[in-house]
């Protein structure tokens, strides 16, 4: 298997509670690296898919209760691309004030960071889209952000009730954005095949939004 086949060097660089904390990293032509945001609800995987995304078991903190991400966290990957950890969204154990922090700290990120290619966006497939869920692909296509919707937690479901869940959530997406066009990437962490075909469709995904 080839070596390209994955990304092997991911560093953790820094996590941001403000704008000014946000990093400014070159690549070796001393252009700005491209950006891959990772946005969910608060109890969506997305630590567990950034350690099996970057094979490192350790680079992103896992907690059994929602909300552990509270800053903006960056990891360089290859030196090709910074990796994005954006707080989790939807979390009601978490007060009024700080809701309103994140939100804002997220918004900001998304809004100016003109070096965001890409934001795999994360929904359990297990579940219906809600109307956060919808709010923020409204949010991402009024500002031309460049998605990928990545179902979570496959490995709960039977190949039936998948194909059932995505028929469901492709009707929900196609009611609310008629004229728009949306692209699915089922995912196990529990399957290693899963890595290599995500790996691919985020370096070609790059190429294309370069």
């Amino acid at each position: 298997m080839s070596k390209k086949s994955f990304f092997y060097n991911a560093q953790f660089i820094t996590a941001a509670a403000c704008v000014s904390d946000f990093p400014h990293i070159n690549n070796p032509q001393k252009l700005p690296l491209k950006e891959v945001a990772i946005v969910g609800k608060s109890n969506v995987g997305k630590s567990s898919l950034i350690n099996y995304l970057l094979n490192n078991y350790t680079i992103a903190k896992t907690s059994s209760k929602p909300g552990k991400t509270q800053t903006i966290n960056f990891f360089t990957v290859d030196q090709q691309f910074l990796l994005v950890d954006l707080p989790g969204y939807g979390y009601a154990r978490v007060d009024k004030k700080t809701k309103e922090k994140w939100s804002e700290l997220i918004d900001l990120y998304l809004k100016t960071r003109s070096s965001l290619r890409l934001i795999l966006f994360l929904v359990d497939i297990r579940r219906s889209f809600t109307e956060d869920d919808l709010s923020f692909i409204k949010w991402a296509h009024f500002y031309h952000k460049n998605l990928l919707i990545i179902f979570t937690k496959s490995d709960k479901l039977k190949i039936q009730e998948i194909k059932k869940q995505i028929h469901a959530a492709s009707k929900t997406l196609s009611s609310v954005f008629p004229m728009q066009s949306f692209e699915f990437f089922t995912c196990s962490i529990k399957e290693p095949q899963n890595r290599i075909i995500l790996t691919e469709k985020i370096k070609s995904l790059l190429q294309e939004k370069s």
